[in-house]
């Protein structure tokens, strides 16, 4: 867990506008101003880590409560909203599978198009999930599929959610915590026109969000 402000004094600190003089900078209009630039950046610098990690997870969280299955077409397929901070599936496991889905398809993927016919639908051995959006609006998830005439249950439902100033991040994950600083970092540097430093920052979050160019490697 990581507080916002534990975020912004990492900004603050990579952009070397971390002063120990607290009544020359941080009490200073320039610098409530950075950090007022600092705290509209934070949830695109994190949807940046979200979608470019290469592993982990960031901002988890727990929604099996409110995960709600609707049963369609009797034949064991369903859907369930999705939380509107939703952002990427971690792990839904029901009752009937022998193993969680831990990837959301889009709707016009191979996968997703193979669930649409009976013979070449998954089971519960190998359970797939898609996104898609309903005909009275809302994303939801769809599965593929429990057993014919057993209730739908959650039995746990994971997913990352978009960040959340009042709550901080959620999670361990120190080098992907890091990330959010430096893509921060970046946008900041990008809104001042400083390419250069924006660019630097920008390398330094895709290498610890485990996504190094090769070109980065050889340098």
């Amino acid at each position: 867990m990581i507080t916002a402000v534990q975020l912004r004094a990492k900004v603050r600190q990579l952009v070397n506008e971390l002063d120990d003089d607290a009544a020359v900078t941080l009490l200073s209009e320039d610098t409530k101003a950075l950090d007022r630039h600092i705290d509209a950046l934070m949830p695109d610098a994190v949807l940046l880590v979200q979608n470019n990690k290469g592993r982990g997870t960031l901002n988890p969280k727990s929604a099996a409560a409110v995960a709600v299955p609707t049963a369609e077409n009797g034949e064991g397929t369903g859907y369930i909203l999705l939380p509107d901070d939703f952002v990427q599936l971690v792990s839904l496991r029901m009752d009937g599978w022998s193993r969680p889905c831990t990837r959301l398809y889009a709707p016009d993927s191979q996968a997703t198009l193979m669930q649409h016919s009976r013979y070449t639908r998954s089971g519960g051995v190998r359970p797939v999930c898609s996104e898609d959006l309903l005909p009275a609006g809302g994303r939801c998830l769809r599965y593929w599929w429990i057993p014919q005439g057993t209730q739908p249950v959650v039995r746990h439902f994971v997913y990352e959610a978009r960040y959340d100033a009042a709550k901080g991040l959620s999670g361990n994950d120190e080098a992907l915590h890091k990330a959010v600083a430096y893509y921060c970092a970046a946008l900041l540097m990008g809104t001042f026109g400083r390419g250069d430093m924006a660019s630097h920052f920008m390398n330094v979050a895709a290498a610890l969000c485990g996504n190094v160019k090769e070109t980065d490697k050889k340098q």
